[in-house]
């Protein structure tokens, strides 16, 4: 048995095209549409009953949102393969796995090649965020400091349409980043399984992707997904203004090596938050960190993913 899950709200055309190609690709197709995270219990019905292959169309928000679920349910290192296949506003999880453009081309032929016996499968590790006040979530991919204020801003401007994009692209282009939105980390931070060779934390990303956001390659010189038990991570105390400086670089994955920039492996980055508010972002979920609440992010588990792109040889199994 093979299931598939719309989220008909993460787009327009995209969701209703992949609607389409899932409900006519196999009668083993079993095709639920929600976009709601707790009509999920079919699906979590469905991993129980021994699915195969579940199929994810829509945004980051979505698989953040299956990912929490399956891990609240205990199932997350017993799921099938995930495919996710890009239907939303911001795919970066499609796209670093299987590619953005025409989803319903991709569905199509990875489908087919499934169909016909051709796995290509990657064991992807799973990041969960605690933070004090807040439920606990699951996903890829985790911003702080200046770095959430920046995806947050760019999910906002892709809500927005056009407009939107063409004001966050200016912003960054003029570097005209308000520096009292990024509030360092300045308290004790445990990184494992190194310790923290910085002062304190000015922004960072953990995710075990190549690409952060859409068209934006986070980790100089990274090509493959992560494997084994960490993530990769990038944290640095430039300050707020060298900051401003050095993110649309970073951003587009070309920021050298730095004194004041921490590079590696990381499964486990936990902090007690300061004296003003702050934000964490994981896939596009914004969580708001209350002040001297603790944070805790960490790898909570694995899943198998489906692998489209051309990856080295080694990058999937």
């Amino acid at each position: 048995m093979l299931v598939g899950v719309i989220n008909p709200a993460a787009g327009h055309k995209p969701a209703v095209d992949l609607a389409h190609v899932l409900a006519t690709s196999s009668p083993r197709l079993r095709l639920l549409m929600s976009d709601r995270a707790d009509d999920v219990d079919g699906l979590v019905s469905a991993v129980r009953d021994g699915a195969q292959l579940i199929v994810v169309a829509g945004g980051d928000g979505t698989t953040c949102n299956l990912l929490t679920r399956f891990s609240q349910a205990g199932l997350l290192e017993s799921l099938p393969p995930l495919l996710v296949l890009p239907a939303g506003r911001v795919n970066t999880i499609a796209s670093a796995l299987v590619g953005s453009r025409r989803p319903a081309q991709l569905a199509q032929r990875i489908l087919h090649a499934w169909t016909r016996g051709v796995r290509r499968i990657k064991r992807v590790p799973v990041l969960g965020v605690k933070v004090d006040g807040l439920p606990d979530h699951c996903g890829m991919t985790v911003s702080l400091g200046a770095v959430a204020r920046i995806h947050s801003d760019y999910r906002h401007a892709m809500l927005q349409g056009a407009p939107g994009i063409l004001e966050l692209l200016a912003r960054l282009a003029l570097q005209q980043l308000p520096a009292d939105r990024f509030a360092p980390i300045d308290g004790a931070v445990v990184l494992e399984p190194e310790p923290l060779r910085l002062p304190n934390v000015t922004f960072g990303i953990l995710s075990p992707l190549p690409r952060y956001f859409h068209f934006v390659r986070p980790f100089p010189g990274v090509m493959s997904v992560s494997s084994g038990p960490g993530v990769h991570m990038t944290l640095s105390n430039m300050g707020p203004l060298a900051t401003q400086a050095v993110l649309p670089g970073l951003l587009r994955g070309i920021l050298s090596a730095h004194p004041q920039l921490q590079s590696g492996t990381a499964t486990r980055l936990s902090w007690t938050n300061g004296n003003r508010q702050d934000l964490v972002v994981l896939d596009g979920e914004e969580l708001t960190v209350a002040p001297g609440a603790p944070v805790d992010i960490r790898v909570a588990g694995s899943v198998r993913m489906v692998v489209w792109r051309d990856m080295p040889a080694h990058d999937a199994e």
